[in-house]
């Protein structure tokens, strides 16, 4: 009986014994040691998770609140993007409106200052190259008639009412020729250079054209300017084409206020009707109308000036380039 051990259990119908052995006991204690083990274990665990889910719920919304603040910041960068890509368009919508407000007005520059003949190879060049053609053409159209008379020799040009060549002289009533063309003026009206030049006589003349001013230019030529009612240079004095040199008037051989030009070339009278309509527009009309003149040589003279001098410069201009981007 030893080795054994009763349990007793009571109710109404009266009490039960129940014998087990003392191994059936340890067993049972042994379960129970293990069901309290488990029961701890699984409290333990059941913390354990609880307390990693509150971290993990933690971290969870503090990686939320880092996604949404990131969301924030790719939204905000997407808008700024989104402007920039508008300014940007607004910006190149300009451009190329500027663009092509620019390449009307070279061709409209093209079509007033080049001949057909000159229009024809750059017409499918890029606005550039057009650019580029256009100013190194124009520089040396410009240098040239800088230099040979061109144009009115009156600021205000109303026509001309003698021309250059035989006629009946006003004051004589005889036919003899007329070396120059008298423009219609008024007096005061203001004389100009024709070209830039250096002033050979300023004064009175005893050869019928009272008062005069005679401009020697470069290249051989030579205008005059007669029937003056005041001179504004003197001897000597460099003048710039378009300067005033004096003022329309009456004096010497006139029967009204007018201007008597003349232009000469190596002393040689020409007609001064090519010069005075010489323009950018008709650049090439007056090689062809004024033959005393050797145009070619001329021309090529002046192409190589503009090629020696855009030597000299290049080299500077392209290294203050380089040292601005630097």
């Amino acid at each position: 009986m030893r080795n054994r051990f009763t349990i007793t259990i009571s109710d109404v119908h009266g009490a039960h014994h129940y014998s087990f052995s003392q191994v059936v006991k340890k067993f049972a204690r042994y379960i129970v040691i293990g069901l309290i083990l488990l029961w701890t274990v699984a409290a333990i665990t059941v913390w354990w998770t609880l307390d990693t889910k509150a971290d993990i719920e933690k971290q969870h919304e503090f990686a939320i609140k880092l996604y949404g603040d990131r969301i924030q910041e790719l939204q905000a960068s997407y808008d700024v993007m989104l402007a920039e890509k508008s300014d940007i368009e607004e910006t190149l919508r300009q451009k190329n409106h500027q663009v092509d407000l620019l390449s009307r007005k070279v061709q409209d520059i093209e079509e007033l200052v080049m001949s057909s003949e000159e229009l024809s190879p750059v017409a499918n060049l890029e606005l550039e190259e057009r650019l580029s053609y256009l100013q190194n053409s124009t520089f040396g159209k410009q240098f040239l008639m800088e230099m040979v008379p061109s144009g009115p020799a009156v600021s205000n040009y109303r026509g001309i009412t003698s021309p250059y060549g035989y006629r009946i002289h006003p004051v004589t009533g005889k036919r003899k020729m007329h070396y120059g063309i008298d423009y219609k003026s008024q007096k005061g009206d203001e004389v100009i250079s024709t070209a830039e030049g250096v002033v050979m006589f300023a004064g009175m003349t005893s050869i019928g054209f009272g008062k005069m001013v005679t401009l020697v230019h470069a290249n051989g030529f030579k205008t005059r300017y007669g029937h003056l009612s005041k001179i504004d240079v003197k001897v000597g004095q460099f003048v710039e084409k378009g300067q005033k040199v004096g003022e329309v008037g009456n004096t010497g051989r006139s029967t009204g206020a007018h201007l008597h030009y003349e232009v000469m070339f190596l002393s040689q009278r020409i007609n001064p009707r090519p010069f005075n309509d010489w323009t950018m527009k008709d650049y090439s009309q007056i090689f062809t109308e004024v033959k005393q003149v050797p145009w070619a040589s001329l021309v090529q003279a002046v192409n190589q000036k503009i090629q020696r001098a855009e030597k000299q410069l290049l080299p500077p201009v392209v290294a203050l380039m380089e040292k601005s981007k630097s």
